[in-house]
């Protein structure tokens, strides 16, 4: 099986948007240990091979996996690295003890700055294109970091039950930023998103990020990725919850299946969003209630249908 498509994502989705080389397995990136303003990071995508024509050896390797390792990038995406690469010998360790901290230039956004503070308006712009309102900003403690790892960049929290915080996002607020989206390295595992906000005992909607789950505004957990953490997939089944709503990308369709699938299984009503190819952010509250109302509960026929469609 080819998971150079894979490969290809999960690395763009550390390191930022790659230039291919000609022979469509080199791939360029911009480090992140020398930040030269050229890429100068090449991975092959097909060996697992590395480089840095500025750094190395220290940004010199084998296997992205140990790239990832020597990035601190969490053991979830080491593992799905892993995966990829049959007989790949890096050890992966988890540390004793993962903590997640906001960064200390972390600033809410509902402080307003006295005098100009160029950041700030930059921010809330960003967001008001977005159609995140004041409540918004309010409700889930969105801030930005003017300086430091996170600069220019919008920080969404996400909070457990007792409301302490386990995760957040950062998304660059920069028309030409070449990595969007950034975020602390720890383990997902152990991570509901939103959970603060969630009612255990009417239906919950599963979506991919934090604007996402922030559109759709009602009971919305973000799973930050395709993947449901396995403390999300254990309180579902404990919970009273009886419908669940998955609305995820057409390209994790395939994860979405089997999601609905373990629902199904564990008694739960389930509803396949489809979102014709966009995201729940870009559709808008009103679009996805409608979507949301007029969706029909997945039976194992349709599972099997769907899954047929795939092949």
């Amino acid at each position: 099986m080819d998971n150079s498509k894979y490969i290809l994502g999960l690395l763009e989705s550390v390191l930022g948007k790659s230039k291919p080389d000609k022979n469509g397995a080199d791939h360029m990136f911009h480090c992140p240990v020398c930040k030269h303003k050229k890429p100068k990071l090449v991975v092959n995508i097909k060996t697992g091979q590395y480089n840095c024509w500025t750094c190395h050896p220290p940004t010199k390797g084998k296997s992205p996996v140990s790239l990832l390792k020597k990035l601190g990038i969490s053991v979830d995406k080491q593992k799905e690295m892993k995966s990829y690469f049959d007989g790949d010998k890096t050890v992966i360790e988890k540390p004793d003890f993962e903590s997640v901290e906001l960064p200390k230039e972390f600033v809410p956004l509902s402080i307003i700055p006295k005098g100009i503070n160029i950041e700030h308006r930059h921010a809330i712009s960003y967001l008001k294109n977005r159609k995140i309102t004041d409540h918004d900003i309010v409700k889930y403690n969105i801030g930005y970091c003017s300086s430091g790892r996170y600069r220019n960049r919008i920080i969404v929290p996400s909070y457990d039950k007792s409301g302490k915080l386990n995760y957040f996002i950062a998304r660059s607020f920069e028309k030409d930023a070449r990595l969007k989206y950034d975020a602390p390295s720890c383990s997902k595992t152990d991570i509901i998103g939103f959970e603060y906000y969630i009612n255990w005992k009417i239906p919950v909607i599963l979506c991919e990020g934090s604007f996402d789950a922030i559109a759709i505004k009602r009971n919305a957990i973000p799973l930050f990725g395709k993947t449901i953490p396995k403390a999300l997939m254990l309180r579902l089944a404990q919970s009273e919850v009886k419908t669940v709503y998955i609305a995820l990308d057409n390209d994790a369709l395939e994860e979405a299946l089997t999601y609905a699938e373990n629902l199904i299984n564990m008694g739960k009503e389930v509803y396949l969003i489809e979102l014709g190819g966009k995201d729940p952010s870009d559709l808008g509250f009103e679009a996805m209630i409608k979507l949301l109302h007029n969706a029909k509960q997945l039976t194992f026929a349709d599972l099997f249908t769907k899954k047929m469609q795939l092949v």
